[in-house]
């Protein structure tokens, strides 16, 4: 990686950690920073791909993260797997941040479920009177929209993507239901 690249990647892992940027915004900001807004039109070559920001974000982590950052991300691993216990027949996934060990306190709990559509996940937290609300989320594992809900649980915000029956793409880091408690027992993540 250039040494531009890699300043932006840790600029951006700063802006992701310490302040909620979305990994798009916080390239975009840390590329304005280190150029002094001069840089004019960004070439994509000049920006780190997500998954040098992801690795940034880790190595941010690991450096700066306190007690308390570490106990938040662990509740809410552990409110995930509780909620991911409730949903087991629509084989849920959790991914994003908390699955791939880069979570911060501005994270969500994201899980992916297998379901026809959201208004199928939806009449199940009605039923038990769980407020939740539909939406239209970018599809994690492929090109447009799929549906998804919004709710809270435990203190947490949620957002759960409806996906179609099969395997996750390789490039999609998610972890089911069996391998977060795994993690969870043997330590939690990073």
């Amino acid at each position: 990686m250039s040494s531009l690249r890699h300043e932006i990647a840790c600029g951006a892992a700063q802006l992701i950690a310490e302040e909620g940027f979305s990994y798009q915004n916080a390239k975009r900001k840390a590329y304005e920073r280190m150029t002094g807004g001069l840089g004019g039109r960004i070439a994509a070559s000049d920006l780190p791909s997500n998954q040098e920001i992801e690795e940034a974000v880790r190595d941010h982590l690991a450096l700066f993260a306190d007690d308390n950052q570490r106990a938040h991300c662990d509740a809410m691993r552990r409110a995930a797997l509780q909620l991911m216990q409730r949903l087991a027949a629509f084989q849920p996934v959790l991914m994003g941040a908390l699955a791939n060990g880069t979570a911060t306190a501005f994270s969500v709990i994201h899980l992916g479920c297998r379901a026809e559509s959201a208004k199928e996940l939806a009449i199940d937290f009605l039923n038990d009177g769980i407020a939740v609300e539909a939406t239209e989320l970018a599809n994690p594992v492929g090109q447009g929209m799929v549906e998804g809900l919004l709710l809270d649980w435990q203190g947490h915000p949620v957002v759960i993507t409806t996906l179609a029956r099969g395997n996750l793409p390789r490039r999609v880091t998610s972890l089911s239901t069996h391998e977060l408690t795994q993690q969870l027992n043997n330590g939690g993540l990073a």
